[in-house]
């Protein structure tokens, strides 16, 4: 009986965070992202459509200050570099898009009993989207100009800190933004965009 009751405290022990960051502490991070899938979306009053992106990468940078021992506040900023938008339809043009995002945002640290995997932590973001469309004017009607308008940016994910400086994150994160055609024609003269990333970090931290 004795020793089944140490062997559920032990478990309880493993499995109930602990507080390892003091009120105070501030860390910094750099990181680069992969997607896994990404894809982006046009929205006009008649219709709607969804279209694959090629896969790119990003880069970015966190700062964090903890206002309690688990709970951290900071900004960021990650620049999502230029992907080729798959429109098919034998479209030949080459539109690119790419993104700037900058953000405030927070994470609540659940610190784990482990010397590999450090803590597992939520993380939430909201900031503002810099959109940045490349298009492909010579299938245009000439003097055609198409230019992305910024918008909303935010993000929700969960990471984990490996060996005290290694952090890996799946995150989930929407762009929304708009583009605009001005002088010549365009069918459409404004398109409302949703710009979707499931998207692995991997990174180090530094504590300061």
């Amino acid at each position: 009986m004795k020793k089944s009751l140490l062997t559920l405290l032990l478990a309880v022990a493993m499995a109930v965070p602990v507080f390892a960051a003091d009120k105070g502490a501030m860390e910094v991070d750099i990181k680069a992202g992969i997607p896994l899938s990404q894809e982006l979306k046009e929205e006009v009053p008649s219709k709607n459509e969804t279209y694959d992106v090629e896969t790119t990468f990003s880069l970015g940078a966190d700062f964090f200050y903890y206002i309690d021992s688990n709970i951290a506040i900071g900004a960021g900023v990650d620049h999502i570099f230029s992907s080729k938008v798959k429109y098919g339809n034998g479209y030949p043009g080459e539109d690119k898009i790419s993104y700037t995002n900058i953000y405030l945002q927070a994470k609540y640290n659940f610190v784990l009993n482990n010397d590999i995997f450090n803590n597992i932590y939520p993380i939430v973001q909201l900031g503002y989207g810099i959109f940045s469309f490349d298009v492909d004017t010579k299938y245009y009607v000439p003097g055609t100009k198409i230019e992305g308008e910024n918008g909303l940016y935010w993000a929700i994910g969960v990471g984990t800190t490996i060996k005290e400086n290694f952090i890996v994150e799946l995150l989930y994160s929407f762009d929304y933004g708009k583009t605009k055609a001005k002088g010549g024609y365009s069918l459409y003269p404004e398109i409302d965009t949703t710009y979707k990333i499931l998207k692995l970090n991997i990174g180090y931290k530094f504590n300061i």
